[in-house]
């Protein structure tokens, strides 16, 4: 009996191997193609693409990470724990690439970089089989793995080092698990999602609704909570419920609050609870410069995308799939009600796109859902001349589609070759500047708080003027702050300098051309006598 169980396991897995290998190593092939497009691209002229991180706030976490594989604890200043980590998750696992490979001398940003394109790895085989677990055959689910592979938003995010794809990743394997009720570890996932980014609190409650849905509907008797019910939402909520109290004390322990700092510098409180306007200029301002939704594409894209959601309310699995459809709206939602985005003005640059980035995987889902729905309806009208015509449409959609991605590509590709040449060059720069130059001891208040915090002395000490690594610092003007911490030095961009802090120029580092810094010149001053 134990040699034919053996031998059916061994069958299933041959044939699990033979059915989706061909994908794994298609998906494998392209998304390592398509991340040596961004690695290798030199449009600044340097090799910061290769070298460097697009965006600081990456090396925010990296000194986080440090902090913990070598001192034990989430520091920002040695010793002195702060609530500056938007991402525990994340950070926990830099710091084990820390302890890794830091003695075998790997530079910090390559094993970000690397973690962010390990997961991005998973975010197609995570979409492939989603995409098969709500029906869809294989030929559409190919479909659906490989368009997010090759997105552009994806893929630039694929080796920006932050932890978009961890995200995404998390969010579907829990979503594949929940279709196929095993909740425990749905739970475990979408807790673990919840440390990756707060705002996985909205899939947890999301995924536990629709899991518990059709087992409420099947009630036959009156109870306030059924054995059932109970098992499935304990499964689900319980492990988020142990992990977000646990990051949420830590947080109060340290600012004061149940959240992180960051989320009290970046949100517009003023934007209340529903901010239409608002709403509106998110959506405009980022579906705008998507190769999905950019020109004769969009109304394209919005009849599949509505096509998508009408099959999946007409299918037999819409309460478990729900989420597919309502977890994009909750966090669109979401993010309309935190950022202030003003119309023509706002730049979309990564330091905005990466909140909404995680939307994309689902539009992709409910587009092939789409287009899946409406190719099988042509195909039932048996008429002569659709069946001739529908290809040659299909086609051309394809190729102007197409022209889009590679459009995108070319300018997300020029982007974070000068992206990461701004960190690279200017803040990299200067935080070495700093360790180099400025006496031990000293106390510099800083407004980029990444890379300079990172490369400067342990023993000085960085104050983080802006708020993000500063409890005491959040919501505070620059003048004030000064005041009260009367800093020897300062490092921040040139507007920030009015004249009037009593402080002389000692040196500065400009961008060549700045497409994501919050200003063109680094000026670090010191205090006059």
């Amino acid at each position: 009996m134990t040699d034919d169980i053996q031998a059916s396991k061994h069958s299933i897995l041959i044939r699990f191997w033979k059915e989706h290998l061909p994908f794994y190593i298609t998906a494998f092939l392209l998304t390592a193609a398509t991340s040596a497009f961004y690695l290798f691209a030199r449009h600044s002229g340097s090799n910061s693409a290769w070298l460097g991180l697009p965006l600081d706030d990456g090396w925010i976490h990296l000194v986080y990470a440090r902090s913990l594989a070598e001192q034990g604890w989430f520091y920002y200043n040695p010793g002195i724990p702060e609530a500056g980590m938007s991402s525990p998750l994340w950070v926990l696992l830099l710091a084990l690439g820390h302890k890794l490979f830091s003695p075998l001398g790997v530079p910090p940003q390559w094993f970000a970089k690397g973690l962010s394109l390990f997961f991005s790895l998973g975010v197609p085989l995570a979409t492939y089989h989603l995409a098969r677990q709500i029906r869809l055959t294989t030929k559409w689910a190919w479909f659906a793995g490989l368009l997010s592979i090759i997105e552009p938003n994806l893929a630039y995010g694929n080796v920006a080092g932050m932890e978009v794809s961890l995200f995404i990743f998390l969010t579907f394997v829990a979503l594949w698990l929940a279709h196929r009720h095993h909740y425990l570890p749905t739970g475990i996932l979408l807790a673990l999602g919840l440390l990756t980014r707060a705002e996985g609190i909205l899939n947890i409650f999301l995924v536990g609704i629709a899991a518990l849905m059709p087992v409420y509907l099947k009630r036959r008797e009156l109870s306030l909570l059924t054995k059932e019910e109970f098992k499935i939402g304990l499964k689900i909520f319980l492990p988020a419920l142990f992990l977000g109290v646990a990051w949420a004390f830590y947080n109060h322990s340290v600012n004061g609050h149940w959240l992180p700092n960051s989320y009290f510098v970046k949100h517009n409180f003023a934007l209340g609870g529903f901010n239409l306007e608002n709403l509106g200029n998110v959506l405009a301002g980022y579906v705008g410069h998507l190769a999905m939704f950019h020109g004769w594409v969009l109304p394209v894209t919005l009849l599949l995308l509505g096509a998508g959601v009408w099959s999946l309310i007409h299918s037999k699995q819409f309460l478990a799939a729900a989420p597919i459809a309502l977890i994009p709206l909750l966090q669109l939602y979401a993010f309309s009600i935190n950022i202030k985005v003003v119309a023509g003005e706002t730049p979309w640059t990564y330091f905005t796109r990466r909140y909404m980035d995680f939307l994309l995987p689902f539009t992709i889902l409910l587009v092939t859902l789409g287009a899946a729905f409406l190719w099988e309806q042509v195909s039932r009208l048996q008429r002569r001349w659709i069946m001739l015509s529908a290809p040659l449409v299909a086609l051309a959609l394809a190729a102007l589609f197409g022209w889009n991605i590679i459009q995108s590509h070319v300018y997300m590709v020029e982007q974070y070759s000068w992206n990461t040449d701004n960190v690279e060059q200017v803040n990299v720069v200067m935080g070495r500047w700093i360790g180099e130059n400025i006496p031990a001891g000293a106390t510099i208040g800083v407004t980029d708080a990444g890379a300079m915090r990172y490369w400067s002395r342990s023993d000085q000490v960085i104050i983080d003027f802006l708020g993000l690594n500063c409890a005491a610092c959040m919501g505070r003007p620059l003048e004030e702050l000064i005041t009260e911490f009367q800093p020897g030095y300062l490092v921040v961009f040139r507007p920030a300098l009015n004249g009037s802090f009593g402080y002389e120029e000692l040196h500065s580092i400009q961008a060549r051309r700045n497409t994501i810094l919050g200003g063109n010149e680094l000026v670090a001053v010191k205090r006059k006598p």
